[in-house]
C-alpha cells in the first residue's frame, strides 16, 4: 500500500472514530439530561447509540466520568465562543449594559435548545451537585457567565459585599439554567416576549439593592466568634 494510500486511510479512521465519539457524547447528553448522570449506565448509551461494541465508551473516554468531563468541554467551547462573539458585536454597537449581558449569556443557551440539542437540561442536573460538578469541570471547561457579566456590566454589582456579589452570580446562574432545562425538557417553545420578560426578571435580580436587613445579616457573619 502506498504512502498516500495509508494517509488516506488513517484520515478516514480517525473521522470515523471523531464522529463515534460525538455520537456518544450527543446521546448520553440526552440521556442524562432526563434521568440524571448517576441514573444512566454505560451499557444505556451504547445501546441508545447504537453501538455493538460494550467497551465503545471506556475505549473513547476511559469512564463515565471521562465522558461527562468530555461532553462538558465539547458543548462548552462552543458557547463560550458564542457568548465571545456575541460580546464583540454588542461593544462594536456601543450597546453594551446590564441586560446586553445577560442575553449575551442566555442567546447561546436558546440556540442550543432551539438546534434540539440537550446540554442546557444536563447542565441543569450535573450543575446542582456543586460537589461533582466541580470534580467533572478541568481548567480548559469553564462557564463564561460570571465573565460575560463582569466584564459587560462592571459595575453592575460593584457595590455589593463579596459575598452578596458572588451569592447572585450563582443565582442568575441556575435560575437561567433550571428554567430553561424545564423548558427545554417539556420540548416548549419559547416566544420571544417570555423570553424578554425573564431578561428583564434577571436583571432585576441583579440590579436590585441590597436591603438594610440583609446588609445586617452578613456583617454579622462576618464578625468572628
Amino acid at each position: 500500500m502506498t504512502a498516500h494510500a495509508e494517509t488516506g486511510r488513517a484520515r478516514r479512521h480517525h473521522s470515523a472514530g471523531e464522529a463515534t465519539r460525538e455520537l456518544l457524547m450527543v446521546t448520553a447528553e440526552r440521556l442524562f439530561a432526563m434521568n440524571g448522570v448517576e441514573g444512566v449506565t454505560l451499557r444505556e448509551i451504547q445501546a441508545a447509540a447504537g453501538q455493538s461494541n460494550s467497551s465503545v465508551i471506556t475505549y473513547h473516554f476511559g469512564s463515565q466520568a471521562g465522558l461527562v468531563r468530555a461532553l462538558l468541554e465539547f458543548r462548552y467551547r462552543k458557547v463560550n465562543a458564542r457568548r465571545a462573539e456575541l460580546l464583540r458585536e454588542a461593544r462594536e454597537r456601543g450597546a453594551v449594559d446590564a441586560r446586553a449581558a445577560v442575553w449575551i449569556i442566555v442567546r447561546p443557551l436558546i440556540e442550543s435548545i432551539d438546534a434540539g440539542e440537550m446540554f442546557v437540561p444536563f447542565l441543569a442536573r450535573v450543575s446542582a451537585n456543586t460537589r461533582t460538578f466541580a470534580d467533572y469541570l478541568s481548567p480548559q471547561t469553564l462557564d463564561s457567565t460570571v465573565h460575560v457579566l463582569r466584564d459587560a456590566a462592571p459595575g453592575l454589582l460593584a457595590g455589593l459585599p463579596e459575598r452578596a456579589r458572588l451569592g447572585r452570580e450563582v443565582q442568575l446562574h441556575n435560575s437561567v439554567l433550571n428554567l430553561l432545562a424545564e423548558l427545554a425538557r417539556g420540548h416548549q417553545r419559547i416566544s420571544d416576549a417570555q423570553l424578554s420578560n425573564y431578561v428583564d426578571g434577571w436583571v432585576g435580580m441583579l440590579a436590585a439593592p441590597m436591603s438594610p436587613a440583609t446588609a445586617e445579616l452578613m456583617a454579622r457573619a462576618s464578625v468572628p466568634g
